[in-house]
């Protein structure tokens, strides 16, 4: 949650919600308050944060057609729909991407789409409930393997953590003040989403976060929680930090591990360099053992 995306006049905007709203939607990856332990490969924790009343940010964690689809939205304008529109962006980017029309794109292509989809939602709910102005920041990656698409307007992050260090991947779209946006899903403009692409390495983590996170812990702090910790703790623990030090916003943190795989195409590649190995062990020796005995240094028993 923060200050209302910039308007015509290059100012923000802050309006008031009213309670009750029937279009708030809690659906499946949504979560509003603690943490979602989804084993070794994918944790996810949201929090208020110790000063605000509501929580605006939204998360998702869904899988589907041999790819996680991960993201984090975070309201825009404070209670001027930012609730609205971080569970719209949510909700219409999983639908969005996991459509039979997306089945045929390219990752990248699916993704651009679906947040355009989810600007296309937030609009929508926006106009429905009268709430003109709700926005939402949104940062997402789709992971297939060992690709993954990242995509992201605003400010809410996606970081990639390897051997220890850590690295920015997504550029915030941020404004002259701190509670200002650039780019928001919400946008009437339209919207053209940064897109990303990384190869990810067995033991990267990838971790995406709102500005709740961010604004109180410094890349290092996050990296040394990070890689100390498996990943229900390491989501338990960049929360803790953040509240620990103000907890000024709403804090979500999304992590996933790349997994060490060892299936049936790397099991298929190891027993074939095995037997080559072992072949090339064999002419060796056969060919040591040929110069030796044509040598004369072992007689030949008659």
């Amino acid at each position: 949650m923060r200050g209302g995306p910039p308007g015509p006049d290059g100012g923000n905007r802050d309006r008031t919600r009213s309670d009750g709203d029937p279009l708030l939607r809690r659906g499946e990856g949504l979560h509003e308050e603690g943490r979602l332990g989804l084993g070794a490969q994918t944790a996810a924790r949201t929090d208020t944060g110790r000063i605000r009343e509501n929580n605006e940010d939204r998360y998702l964690v869904r899988e589907g057609r041999n790819t996680t689809l991960l993201a984090v939205a975070d309201g825009v304008g404070g209670e001027a729909g930012g609730e609205l529109a971080s569970a719209a962006a949510i909700d219409a980017l999983a639908d969005s991407f996991f459509s039979a029309g997306a089945s045929s794109m390219a990752p990248a292509e699916a993704l651009a789409a679906a947040i355009r989809g989810a600007n296309d939602a937030v609009l929508g709910a926006a106009g429905k409930s009268g709430q003109q102005g709700a926005a939402s920041t949104l940062v997402a990656a789709a992971i297939a393997g060992s690709s993954a698409v990242i995509g992201n307007l605003g400010d809410s992050r996606a970081y990639l953590l390897r051997d220890g260090d850590i690295r920015l991947v997504t550029a915030d779209h941020a404004g002259e003040f701190q509670s200002s946006i650039t780019r928001f899903v919400g946008d009437p403009r339209g919207v053209q989403p940064d897109v990303f692409l990384e190869t990810l390495r067995p033991g990267d983590r990838l971790l995406l976060c709102s500005d709740g996170l961010t604004r109180h812990v410094p890349d290092n702090e996050i990296a040394s929680t990070v890689r100390r910790a498996d990943l229900d703790r390491a989501a338990t623990a960049l929360i803790d930090l953040a509240k620990s030090r103000g907890g000024e916003d709403n804090i979500t943190v999304v992590l996933y591990a790349a997994r060490r795989t060892f299936g049936l195409a790397n099991l298929r590649h190891n027993v074939v360099n095995l037997i080559l190995a072992l072949l090339v062990a064999a002419v060796v020796v056969g060919a040591i053992a040929a110069l030796v005995f044509a040598s004369g240094a072992y007689p030949i028993a008659r």
